[in-house]
């Protein structure tokens, strides 16, 4: 499910000139079909703790899968470019929710020494999935239609959830806890205004929209920061950016 989600992710942007002229809009409306996508599954992943401690897995990837296969459906039979955004957004709700938890099924189901092994089988899924992606969109859409790719990946989907249907099973007990939806509000304005404004860079930096979401982003962090240090509902833990290799590896991972 990680894997064919993550396939879908920028698939799309070698047939974003065909569909600028189906669907007769510009670049930069269409790329939101991927960025709207990967802001999308950035929020959802916020809540992959909550989401992980409240339900089972079984739950969790059979919302996931049925959530990605109709968005997928919606996404490749859009009469308009407005319900395509729609489609991959609902999609994204699916991937959100999956990638997380491959990654904590691992944490529950192998013994500890095996960890590694595991989780580099699991970056190995994301890994492929990202390199195939130009080579898939651009087949696809060269052969078939841009259409056929959120048909294949409904096939996948399809597939995956049948699969856990028969074989995932309850791996912990769930905790009835509560969530910090105003944090949560709060880290997701950080997320949008954040991407908007970089988007606004390419009309040029003394644009007043880009500082002005830019401070935006500003004061919703500094918000985030104090509800954090006030609420006993932790959404998010702080405490990793004490440490000096989770801020590099995730400083590196945003500029690259």
């Amino acid at each position: 499910m990680s894997f064919v989600g993550i396939l879908t992710e920028t698939s799309l942007n070698v047939t974003f000139p065909t569909m600028m002229k189906q669907f007769n809009v510009a670049l930069d409306t269409v790329q939101w079909t991927t960025t709207g996508y990967l802001l999308t599954i950035a929020i959802i992943m916020i809540c992959s703790s909550y989401l992980n401690e409240r339900f089972t897995a079984k739950q969790l990837f059979t919302v996931a899968c049925v959530g990605f296969m109709v968005g997928s459906v919606i996404s490749a039979l859009v009469p308009n470019f407005l319900i395509l955004l729609l489609g991959r957004l609902i999609s994204a709700l699916g991937a959100g929710i999956s990638t997380p938890l491959m990654f904590n099924l691992v944490t529950e189901i192998i013994p500890r020494a095996k960890w590694g092994v595991y989780m580099g089988i699991a970056g190995l899924v994301v890994a492929m999935a990202t390199t195939l992606e130009p080579a898939f969109g651009g087949i696809t859409n060269f052969y078939l239609s841009w259409r056929w790719i959120f048909i294949f990946a409904t096939i996948i989907a399809l597939v995956v959830f049948i699969a856990v249907i028969l074989v995932i099973g309850k791996y912990h007990e769930q905790v009835k806890i509560n969530f910090d939806w105003l944090a949560f509000v709060v880290l997701a304005g950080v997320f949008i205004t954040l991407t908007v404004g970089v988007n606004q860079i390419s009309k040029g930096i003394t644009n007043p929209l880009f500082w002005l979401l830019l401070v935006a982003t500003a004061v919703l962090i500094w918000l985030f920061i104090k509800l954090s240090q006030r609420s006993t509902k932790k959404l998010l833990d702080l405490a990793v950016f004490k440490q000096n290799a989770f801020v590099w590896g995730a400083l590196a991972y945003f500029l690259l």
